[in-house]
């Protein structure tokens, strides 16, 4: 940048200095307030136009030429601009040929574009023109008739055009290239082209061009950064950050200490928090900024087992990187992989054994990364990346996971945690590996010993079971030693992780104690399994496995009268849904049967197990085939043959196209699910009067007897308002007692099979 009031380089040619003169002229005579001009060069004149090419702000080989050229904010900032004035804009010719440009046309706006694609059309200020002007070797001064205020945030947009009546050839003008596209540019052998811009072009090789700024008689706006906000060296480097051009600086280090340079690095002898000040000062007055407890230096740290390797960042000036960890009482900013290695093990935490916590870190770049963590629990100096890995992430922008310490961490000694974060296209980093463009940081936890009793707390592989097996599993926190399971039917077990096996239906209570040395705690869930053993299935001849899931292929969400189940897609491969997701079918009417897939194009097709005999006839028992669809549906009507009140399997399958070829064939990205159906008839349930069937105490609290006259009882069927099976029941008398205590209060039908048709009784549960 360069200042009107200083000397002028004796090298200039003499057309150069009038035009300097007539701009300092220009700049005090139009703006009597101004205290000095600045000039702003942006280009280095590393190349030209030719006489015949674009962009070329004064280019005639055609009649007309339209120019929009950009500018960014960080390009004007980093000349050392701030909010004001803008007051001439000139462009550097290497060759003029003497043509006059008519109705030569300079506009500004401010625009949030970040590249010149299109033409803006709206929000332009005229700044200069129209008028004739004939282009002359060296800078070309084009004073405004009134200043444009840049605002100092936003990039700006120069409108450049001109419309001659003839041809020449373009003036040869320098220009420099840019790291992103900066000229739109159009020319034509038409009256109109800065009206109607015709075949429009970008570039982005930007003319170089002169902006004279008047810098503001206001005094600076304060502002700096730390390089870091926890030191265990003490060494801490200030980045002033302040606007408005200050001269001087004076800064207060918050432990007797101050300096004057612009940027400092300032080292603490002392632990301690420290507050910092900046005083900001130029011509017009200064400004203070105070950041209180801004430093915390910890010399007296301890340090964790020295590690067995140093990861390094082999190209960090592409922007991938780690921005931010925070695990319980870390929390700690930082920049991104130019900053290669970051030493932070000065910034610690306190961990308890068996406790869950969170992991969160940040990355940055230009695309996703992949990343991990690893604490090294036993304290040897080495990262294991099998037994000492806490989280892993690949293709995201960050971590975000839950941590369980282990018992057998080290206890009472600092262990390090290391995160570390690379361009996804390069694999998962390992502990030691060097990272090609991003970085690993380097933080302290220390594991302590949790005297509280465990925090009871287990989960199960189902909640809705026909066989009867369960699988439970223990989530208690703080580390139990011993467990105590109580099934609800009479069963308990000691395992941690207990499988156990139902033999009766019903919906049963599981409770678990967990014990430690420090107390125990139970956690108690009513209802929570319930067993339905009349209403398992055919087992089905296949079972289809997902060969490689890929792309988001797969099911979704199944919908077909009361069922409606979501569920991940391919990726968890075969789901048997037919226990907790089954339905009853009307045969005498249609319901909407529905599929949501993935995004991509799938084959899709269904079946029913009509003579439930366990296997799938695509010629008799495919009920919907649709190829080459996304979230395909039907309207589907049960056949009158169907096999009634008994429950039979229903398979769905999606997979991409040309991947099924039968009932049986695994899935190359897709999956297969299968569900319960149920087919009931009502017509064939005739009234019966109360001395044929009859059902009490109704309402019930516990169980109920159903009797019939002179009519033998072959089953009895429970079923909710939506027709769903609950229970089943086979009989071979004219009295039967039905057990309904493990259902819930409501309202209920209990259909009776007595051969040669069945009879719908209502009954209410208390």
């Amino acid at each position: 940048m360069t200042y009107f009031y200083a000397a002028n380089n004796p090298t200039m040619n003499l057309l150069k200095l009038q035009m300097k003169k007539l701009a300092i002229l220009a700049c005090f005579a139009l703006f009597s307030n101004v205290t000095f001009c600045v000039t702003i060069t942006l280009g280095t004149s590393a190349g030209t136009n030719s006489g015949t090419t674009y962009p070329a702000p004064y280019g005639n080989w055609y009649w007309g030429a339209k120019h929009q050229l950009l500018i960014s904010a960080s390009e004007l900032i980093s000349e050392g601009m701030s909010a004001g004035d803008i007051n001439s804009l000139a462009f550097n010719v290497q060759s003029a040929n003497g043509t006059a440009l008519e109705d030569y046309t300079i506009q500004i706006k401010h625009t949030g574009a970040s590249s010149a694609t299109n033409f803006e059309t709206s929000g332009f200020t005229t700044v200069f023109g129209p008028m004739n002007y004939t282009p002359a070797s060296g800078w070309n001064v084009h004073t405004f008739a009134s200043p444009f205020f840049w605002d100092g945030v936003q990039n700006l947009l120069i409108d450049v055009c001109f419309n001659n009546t003839s041809f020449t050839q373009n003036d040869i003008v320098f220009h420099t290239s840019t790291s992103f596209t900066s000229v739109v540019y159009t020319f034509q052998d038409a009256l109109n082209v800065c009206t109607s811009p015709g075949f429009v072009q970008t570039s982005d090789e930007r003319p170089d061009i002169q902006l004279d700024w008047t810098e503001p008689a206001i005094p600076p706006s304060a502002e700096f950064s730390a390089s870091t906000l926890f030191s265990c060296s003490g060494s801490v480097c200030f980045s002033d950050l302040s606007t408005n051009s200050p001269t001087q600086w004076l800064w207060d280090f918050g432990d007797g200490s101050t300096d004057n340079v612009q940027n400092p690095c300032h080292t603490y002898t002392t632990s301690g928090t420290y507050t910092v000040t900046l005083t900001a000062t130029n011509a017009f007055g200064s400004d203070v900024e105070v950041k209180t407890a801004l430093v915390t230096i910890n010399l007296s740290a301890p340090t964790p087992t020295a590690a067995s390797c140093t990861p390094t960042t082999l190209v960090g000036t592409l922007g991938f990187g780690i921005t931010n960890v925070h695990l319980n009482g870390i929390n700690n900013a930082s920049g991104d992989g130019s900053e290669g290695y970051g030493d932070f093990t000065c910034q610690q935490t306190t961990l308890y054994a068996g406790q869950s916590y969170n992991l969160e870190v940040l990355f940055s770049g230009p695309t996703t990364l992949n990343g991990a963590a690893w604490i090294d629990f036993n304290n040897d100096g080495t990262l294991d990346d099998a037994t000492e890995k806490i989280a892993e992430t690949n293709g995201t922008m960050s971590i975000n996971q839950s941590v369980v310490i282990p018992a057998s961490a080290v206890l009472n000694t600092p262990l390090r945690l290391r995160v570390s974060a690379d361009y996804d296209f390069l694999g998962t980093p390992n502990p030691c590996s060097d990272l090609e463009y991003g970085q690993a940081e380097d933080y302290t936890v220390v594991v302590e010993q949790d005297t509280s009793p465990p925090d009871a707390g287990f989960t199960s592989n189902v909640i809705v079971t026909c066989d009867g097996v369960v699988s439970f599993e223990d989530l208690s926190t703080n580390i139990p030693i011993a467990w105590l399971w109580d099934f609800g039917d009479g069963s308990t077990d000691v395992a941690q992780n207990p499988t156990h096996t139902y033999t009766t239906s019903g919906t049963y209570d599981v409770s678990l104690i967990a014990s430690n040395a420090f107390g125990n705690d139970t956690e108690l869930v009513v209802g929570y399994i319930t067993v339905n053993l009349e209403d398992g299935l055919v087992a089905s001849s296949c079972t289809p496995s997902t060969l490689g899931y890929c792309c988001d292929y797969g099911i979704y969400n199944f919908q077909l009268n009361s069922i409606n189940n979501s569920s991940p897609d391919g990726i968890e491969g075969y789901r048997d849904y037919s226990c907790e997701q089954n339905t009853t079918l009307d045969i005498h009417l249609s319901y909407t049967m529905e599929v949501r897939t993935g995004p991509n194009v799938h084959d899709t097709k269904v079946w029913i197990d009509y003579n439930n005999d366990g296997t799938f006839d695509d010629l008799t028992e495919l009920i919907m085939d649709a190829p080459s669809q996304i979230d395909p549906s039907m309207t589907y009507s049960p056949p009158a043959s169907a096999l009634l009140n008994t429950p039979v399997r229903m398979r769905v399958m999606s997979d991409v196209v040309g991947g099924i070829s039968d009932a049986c064939s695994d899935q190359t990205f897709g999956q297969t699910e299968d569900y319960g159906i149920s087919f009931v008839d009502p017509t064939s349930i005739s009234e019966v009067k109360a001395p044929q069937i009859n059902v009490y105490p109704n309402p019930v609290n516990s169980s109920f007897i159903t009797t019939t006259t002179g009519q033998q009882i072959r089953s009895l069927t429970i079923v909710d308002l939506t027709g769903r099976i609950l229970a089943k029941k086979q009989a071979s008398n004219t009295s039967i007692e039905t057990d309904v205590s493990h259902l819930v209060a409501g309202h209920y039908y209990v259909i009776v099979d007595i051969g040669n048709k069945n009879i719908i009784k209502p009954f209410i549960k208390l």
